[in-house]
């Protein structure tokens, strides 16, 4: 459990009325403190707009590191405690004058499907004056691409974004986190121009653009890319070889098995969480083995809680393939 879920469990379930809110904001803006009472975490959710119009002035004044505290904090929260909603305090704050508040504000709308948000990130990724709040307007765009392969937004408002993306990929002069976060947001669709556009940056020699390149071979479900990852997952670049597990376990690659499990034992704490989710994610009977053993012998809890998943996605994934086995069995 996070911080602040236990803070919230801990607080009142009655939401704090506004001025609350307010009064713990200006109280804790000159602490340095990383973490927020639940007066404010649980009252800046679910907003209307004459709350909104009240708190925009006092947000305005306060510090812009305190605010992207907040902001960083309440994405934390929102990923662990869904009947939380900050939807309409996030997108106050894309307006904001500093940069750090304006990306993470677009971090904060991860779960927001409207098409009126991806327009919103239309405008960031194309005009913003920052060029990281652009490329998190493009990371964030890469959701609204999955979702118009899915057909659950029209195809020619996906489109707009999909094109955009591309212009940015390709532009040479653009800085090229950019073009990095352009590029994984192409991943998510199946334009024709994908896969070459993969290759390429994976070729150019740029290791940024090769790092993006390998998380999106993963996003591809192209499992075309299975040499090239396998090959970066011996890597002796830490952050090529975290690229190629998460890219492993995305595609489902039983042939990475083995060196995710030697993985799973290194010294890197976050390709260590990346090889046990990809286990889980890839599922079978040796992903299932090295899970079960690592879960006796494990005491971090962070690692247990992480076992525990993805021993819980391999046994989903080995009781299907069982099912499966039956069925051709009739």
């Amino acid at each position: 459990m996070t911080e602040s879920e236990i803070m919230l469990e801990e607080s009142s379930s009655r939401k704090p009325e506004l001025i609350e809110v307010i009064n713990a904001l200006q109280s804790e803006a000159h602490s340095n403190s990383s973490t927020h009472s639940s007066t404010v975490i649980y009252g800046l959710s679910d907003l209307s707009e004459p709350e909104l119009d009240r708190l925009a002035p006092v947000w305005a004044g306060l510090p812009a590191t305190y605010k992207h505290r907040i902001l960083k904090q309440l994405v934390e929260t929102s990923e662990a405690v869904f009947e939380l909603d900050f939807g309409a305090f996030a997108l106050m704050n894309l307006t904001d004058k500093n940069n750090l508040v304006r990306s993470a504000a677009i971090e904060l709308l991860w779960s927001d499907e409207s098409l009126a948000t991806m327009r919103r990130l239309i405008d960031l990724a194309r005009t913003d004056e920052s060029h990281d709040v652009r490329a998190q307007a493009f990371s964030a765009l890469g959701r609204f691409l999955l979702l118009g392969e899915y057909g659950d937004i029209p195809a020619h408002d996906a489109r707009e974004a999909q094109e955009l993306a591309l212009i940015a990929v390709k532009d040479r002069h653009a800085p090229v986190e950019i073009r990095c976060r352009a590029l994984e947001a192409i991943a998510n669709s199946s334009h024709p121009q994908a896969a070459a556009l993969i290759r390429a940056a994976y070729d150019d020699g740029n290791h940024l653009l090769k790092v993006s390149a390998i998380y999106a071979m993963g996003r591809t479900c192209d499992k075309s890319w299975r040499d090239t990852i396998l090959e970066e997952l011996e890597s002796s670049d830490n952050q090529i070889v975290y690229e190629s597990v998460q890219a492993c376990g995305a595609l489902q690659l039983e042939e990475s098995v083995r060196l995710i499990g030697d993985l799973v034992l290194g010294d890197d704490r976050e390709i260590q969480l990346m090889a046990i989710w990809a286990l889980g994610e890839i599922g079978g009977k040796r992903a299932f083995e090295i899970l079960s053993d690592l879960e006796e012998t494990v005491e971090d809890r962070e690692f247990l809680e992480a076992i525990e998943e993805a021993v819980d996605a391999a046994s989903f994934s080995l009781s299907m393939s069982s099912l499966d086995f039956e069925f051709d069995n009739i």
